[in-house]
């Protein structure tokens, strides 16, 4: 099983039956830095009502450049406009168990009757000369930043105005890619984002063929084109372009250059763990946000994927230590339900 699948099979759902929770907990019991996930994913908000009530978030950091060649890093944030709203277990089930495709279902008529979704888009903005202000990697894709500290700017809005006619066409070949992107936009040296710049199109390949970039749903829109082609899946009558660059029978047509990053690099590299990890402040935090009765829920849910009798002691033992050092009271409540000393 996939990581990402990984995360999405251990849902808050106590009538899933789904059988790899306990191999799940024992993959992440490794890993630390999983908990501000599960602070999402175990709370309220595990399981989003549909797609148009739901946020969407960039993940990774970028790094925005102007037009003098001034770097800094940015996240990416949608806000839907018709609020975030969320199913609890009874309700998913009995949502999930009358229409499957539901949030489908919901985006496609919104769209047809007119009620277009729609997601306002905000940036966080930072020098990157002010990281090391920080008791976190700015660039840990499990950490956030504080928007007290980085507050949010609108900058724009999306919106949904046109369901799809074919939808294998026009949904099931899209082929996505953050190596893919425009003039004042570039990478970061976040770790992840930096595999995925190359294993993304790497995927595309595999799954939609070498020349995936033709087909009419990623083919770029803009004047300028490449002489990338022939080879499998080359569907284009291209007899008068040259498939190799460069060429004076057949020029490619170039956007402008523009300004990235020209930072100078020294130093030894090394493979290491990200040194300012500070896996349990933000989860802490988090859950201490939450209310009362949202608490409460949160807490039931994991004692529920922990009672799992294929669980061992000591798997249970280290994700008590885990939780208590993001709240001690999370990890007492745990700890006294399930009959564990916490080890802290």
């Amino acid at each position: 099983m996939k990581f990402p699948d990984m995360v999405h099979a251990l849902k808050p759902n106590p009538k899933s039956h789904i059988q790899e929770n306990w191999r799940i907990l024992d993959f992440f019991s490794h890993h630390p830095e999983s908990l501000h996930m599960f602070t999402f994913l175990f709370a309220d908000i595990g399981i989003p009502q549909d797609c148009r009530h739901m946020d969407g978030s960039g993940v990774h950091t970028y790094t925005l450049i102007d037009k003098a060649g001034k770097a800094h890093y940015v996240k990416f944030h949608w806000k839907p406009t018709c609020g975030v709203k969320n199913l609890l277990e009874d309700e998913a089930i009995t949502v999930g168990g009358a229409n499957h495709s539901h949030a489908t279902q919901d985006l496609y008529d919104s769209i047809a009757a007119g009620n277009y979704p729609e997601w306002k888009v905000f940036i966080q903005v930072m020098d990157p000369t002010d990281e090391d202000r920080f008791d976190f990697d700015l660039l840990d894709v499990t950490k956030t930043w504080q928007e007290d500290i980085l507050p949010l700017q609108l900058v724009g809005r999306m919106v949904l105005s046109k369901n799809i006619g074919n939808f294998f066409a026009e949904n099931e070949q899209l082929a996505f890619c953050p190596s893919i992107i425009v003039p004042g936009i570039y990478y970061s040296d976040d770790k992840l984002l930096q595999t995925r710049i190359f294993s993304y199109s790497d995927t595309q390949r595999h799954r939609l063929g070498p020349n995936y970039l033709q087909l009419p749903a990623n083919a770029p829109k803009c004047v300028h084109h490449n002489n990338h082609h022939e080879g499998f899946m080359n569907f284009m009558h291209r007899d008068e372009e040259m498939n190799y660059f460069p060429s004076r029978f057949d020029p490619a047509h170039h956007a402008e250059k523009y300004p990235i990053p020209t930072a100078i690099c020294s130093g030894k590299r090394d493979k290491c763990i990200i040194e300012k990890e500070n896996n349990f402040k933000q989860p802490g935090e988090r859950y201490r946000f939450f209310a009362a009765d949202r608490q409460e829920r949160f807490v039931k849910r994991w004692i529920e994927a922990l009672s799992d009798p294929r669980v061992t002691y000591e798997i249970r033992s280290i994700w008590i230590s885990y939780w208590s050092q993001a709240d001690k009271s999370l990890g007492q409540k745990l700890a006294s339900r399930l009959s564990v000393r916490p080890s802290y």
